[in-house]
């Protein structure tokens, strides 16, 4: 009996897959449940596919909201031109031994994905040093929870084409 519930117990731990993303090697899934919720943000799924077995690499997380944290990235959804003004606003934490915050070049772009809203995003350092980073965001309000589907990438089509392959898959209505 012990052994059974220690099983059912420990099931907190056993990753879920993102769908929408291959199943298996390269991409592998992380246990998250138990690790980051905290009465915020539930995360459902996360996986990542690294280069070089993935090329661009791609992080892909799948989250529940409710209450205020819902309505605040509703809001997001919604007008991403809002972060965009925000992570402007405050200068970047210079690398250690620097005494120069970083600058950050930020853009948005929302995405209409009926029934999904969301986001493009590209930060890039602006003195051109690194390449741009890519995320996305689209959501679907579903009765008192908010569901999002976040992509993370170095390239900018494979992100906003994952975010799509994905909420198609995991927000479905």
């Amino acid at each position: 009996m012990a052994l059974v519930i220690l099983a059912l117990g420990s099931c907190g731990y056993i990753p879920r897959p993102v769908e929408g993303v291959p199943p298996g090697a390269p991409w592998e899934a992380l246990p998250l449940r138990k690790w980051l919720a905290e009465d915020r943000a539930e995360p459902e799924a996360l996986a990542f596919c690294a280069p070089p077995e993935c090329s661009p690499g791609l992080v892909v997380s799948v989250l529940r909201l409710t209450g205020k944290d819902a309505r605040e990235a509703e809001a997001v959804l919604d007008d991403p031109a809002t972060l965009a003004r925000f992570l402007r606003s405050r200068p970047g934490k210079p690398p250690s031994g620097k005494a120069k915050p970083v600058q950050t070049l930020v853009t948005t772009k929302p995405l209409q994905d009926s029934p999904y809203r969301g986001f493009a995003i590209s930060l890039a350092p602006a003195d051109g040093r690194k390449a741009p980073a890519y995320g996305a965001a689209l959501g679907l309000r579903s009765e008192d929870a908010l569901r999002v589907v976040l992509v993370i990438g170095e390239d900018e089509m494979s992100v906003q084409t994952a975010v799509r392959r994905v909420a198609e898959r995991e927000l479905r209505p």
